[in-house]
């Protein structure tokens, strides 16, 4: 991993950060986990546990379901499927699922999810020395407002973009390049702070800079091969 002292000294030096959400900001696993087995038993298929479900998401939650399907029913084409964005899967209806799993999620999306260490006091830190904070999600906005609202800051946020709301998904580079024009900010300023493929693909396809966290959702075996410039083990570590 990056040197906390080299880390410290490149991030002093940014004026707008960019924040992922699940994994990031926050571990969320306590509710995806029960949203994704309640949508499963609904529609008979099999549960999974936590760490299962950790390794499903990514890339946003009909991925997620897609996932968790394909692991119920044993398909091992899962990255084809999700490939090809397939709506069905098995005989099963992939959006009726989302649905389910949607409606439930919405209704206990703060109930076991916690800040990771260190995180509302970095953000707030980063409000009160000036520094613009942004948030690129693919997660759906209702639930990622509920969070933020509970912890006490939403408010901390100059622009959000989520997955129903950003003009692509990460990847892409389309919502950093959305929040940028927004607050009038170079890409040289930016750095986008995330644990997964999608946020470091995202930074590099817009040429921002990145700090990739090897604790979050991603996995350091799938995330070393990219060659992420900077690493650290989570926001506990980054403290300016």
């Amino acid at each position: 991993m990056t040197p906390k002292s080299e880390i410290t000294a490149f991030l002093a030096h940014k004026e707008l950060f960019i924040f992922d959400l699940d994994g990031t900001l926050f571990n969320t696993l306590g509710d995806l986990a029960p949203a994704v087995n309640y949508a499963m038993r609904q529609f008979g298929l099999k549960e999974h546990d936590n760490e299962a479900v950790r390794s499903f998401i990514g890339n946003g939650s009909m991925n997620l379901i897609r996932r968790a399907i394909c692991k119920s029913l044993n398909v091992t084409n899962t990255t084809e499927m999700i490939a090809l964005g397939v709506l069905e899967i098995g005989g099963f209806d992939v959006a009726k699922i989302h649905n389910v799993y949607s409606e439930f999620y919405w209704e206990h999306c703060t109930e076991n999810t916690e800040p990771y260490t260190g995180v509302i006091e970095f953000i707030r830190s980063l409000r009160e020395n000036g520094k613009g904070i942004a948030m690129l999600t693919n997660k759906p906005v209702k639930p990622a407002e509920k969070i933020l609202q509970k912890f006490g800051i939403l408010d901390c946020f100059d622009v959000y973009l989520c997955g129903d709301t950003t003009p692509e998904r990460k990847p892409s580079p389309a919502g950093i390049f959305a929040i940028l024009k927004q607050l009038s900010k170079s890409r040289e300023t930016a750095v986008m702070i995330g644990d997964d493929t999608p946020d470091i693909m995202a930074a590099r396809n817009a040429s921002i800079d990145c700090v990739t966290l090897l604790e979050g959702f991603g996995k350091p075996e799938s995330l070393l091969p990219l060659q992420p410039k900077y690493t650290a083990g989570h926001i506990k570590d980054l403290y300016l």
